[in-house]
């Protein structure tokens, strides 16, 4: 009797840890499969997307002419006048220097600038069997980068923070992953991690090699890489790294290189503090992006 009665007990607790599995089950795949509340697809009319790109390539240009202001300034021998304010979007007060300007974008913008410059230079091609319909989304102090994976056929989100730190460095970091609505670990992303780490150190030191600035001070497309490559290093090992931005030439090849600041993030927006490097600033670049670190082998193999 006593056997029976441990047996029937056994056979509850195990009905019941089965039940608990199955629902937990049930609820992570219902959480996988859901759309996040963030992630909508906005369908405007094909006028208001190219209104929208424009806007921000309008803003792009405005911080590309004051970096030639500040290059013909140094070549006369004296310091650049401060940016027009009169676009909306963009002001030319700065706190820190006079050189700067504090640049508005909304995620509308950065979306139609995205998708007109991923067909005009067929990145699209890069991505488009991996991942559909990309968006960028900007929500709570954060960037979010959302689209819908092919293979697994679900919506993956990675969230970023940005910060400038107090002694100036760029600290992007990564706090959360999702899959659907479901928190996931890094840990799931991290042989993706790894095999991108590996690819950069690979690439890296021909990237060095052949980094420069053109004598209007854009960036040729090595040092670009070599900079970018360094900043995803030490982002996937959780350091802060140079607030440097390069935003596009328009019409020519090479890049502006531009100084990060201040960054804020509010719901549908970010404005961005930047200042174009002058001609010392972009020596310093170069020299820090032709010398190895040690503290990058700290994410190699990850």
């Amino acid at each position: 009797m006593g056997k029976r009665k441990w047996l029937r007990t056994l056979l509850v607790v195990a009905a019941i840890l089965l039940i608990a599995v199955l629902g937990t089950g049930l609820v992570m795949w219902r959480m996988v499969r859901a759309q996040p509340s963030f992630y909508h697809l906005v369908s405007l009319p094909r006028e208001q997307m190219e209104a929208a790109a424009q806007s921000a390539t309008n803003k792009f240009v405005t911080i590309q002419n004051q970096a030639a202001r500040i290059h013909a300034g140094e070549r006369a021998g004296l310091r650049a006048p401060p940016p027009s304010a009169g676009e909306k979007g963009v002001s030319a007060t700065a706190p820190a220097s006079p050189d700067a300007l504090s640049v508005t974008f909304t995620d509308t913008e950065l979306n139609a600038f995205f998708d007109k410059w991923s067909n005009f230079q067929n990145w699209k091609e890069q991505y488009q069997h991996y991942v559909e319909d990309p968006i960028v989304i900007l929500k709570d102090g954060r960037i979010i980068l959302a689209g819908k994976l092919k293979d697994a056929d679900l919506i993956a989100s990675l969230h970023f923070e940005p910060r400038v730190t107090q002694d100036g460095k760029l600290d992007l970091q990564l706090v959360q992953v999702l899959g659907g609505t479901l928190p996931l670990p890094e840990s799931v992303i991290s042989g993706y991690e790894g095999k991108i780490v590996d690819a950069l150190h690979r690439q890296l030191p021909g990237w060095q090699r052949s980094a420069s600035f053109d004598s209007g001070g854009a960036a040729n497309h090595p040092l670009i890489c070599a900079t970018l490559a360094k900043l995803c290093m030490r982002m996937l090992n959780h350091e802060p790294a140079e607030p440097v931005l390069f935003l596009p030439i328009f019409g020519q090849k090479g890049s502006v290189p531009v100084r990060l600041t201040q960054v804020r993030i509010d719901d549908g927006s970010m404005t961005l503090t930047v200042e174009p490097l002058n001609h010392d600033q972009q020596t310093a670049l170069l020299e820090h992006v032709k010398t190895d670190e040690k503290s990058l082998a700290g994410v190699e193999g990850r």
